[in-house]
């Protein structure tokens, strides 16, 4: 139920953003990881290379990212946000912060130490787990 829902809200926010699912997504995908090959972020978000070439073509026709040079490799392109395109993801989710953090308030230090390592083992067996075969 856990996914469910937050298939939910990765629906909702990417509505409220004006965005498709699979662009919000790659937006997601930056704010996080930051500035990525369109090869990575394929990988990342199991999609064609081809997909996201369009996903990257729109994100930057709204000014949410740019293509710059590869810092190591100079044939490779880097997909980053631009300045404020991180800024904006609290408008998609109005209130996530301040119930996230009154959530967190309710447990101690050390539970919440078990939450985070807990949280660490499933983020690598859901990696295994959707790795190719």
């Amino acid at each position: 139920m856990l996914a469910v829902r937050l298939i939910k809200l990765l629906h909702r926010m990417a509505d409220r953003s004006g965005m498709n699912p699979t662009d919000f997504q790659c937006y997601t995908l930056l704010r996080v990881a930051g500035t990525m090959t369109p090869g990575e972020i394929a990988a990342s978000l199991c999609l064609s290379t081809g997909s996201v070439t369009g996903v990257i073509d729109r994100m930057e026709a709204h000014g949410l990212v740019e293509r710059t040079r590869h810092p190591e490799d100079r044939r490779k392109v880097a997909v980053r946000l631009t300045e404020g395109a991180d800024g904006i993801n609290a408008a998609f989710a109005p209130g996530m912060r301040r119930a996230m953090t009154e959530l967190h308030d309710g447990y101690s230090s050390e539970e919440l130490s078990v939450i985070v390592d807990w949280l660490g083992r499933v983020g690598r067996t859901l990696d295994h787990l959707s790795e190719k075969p």
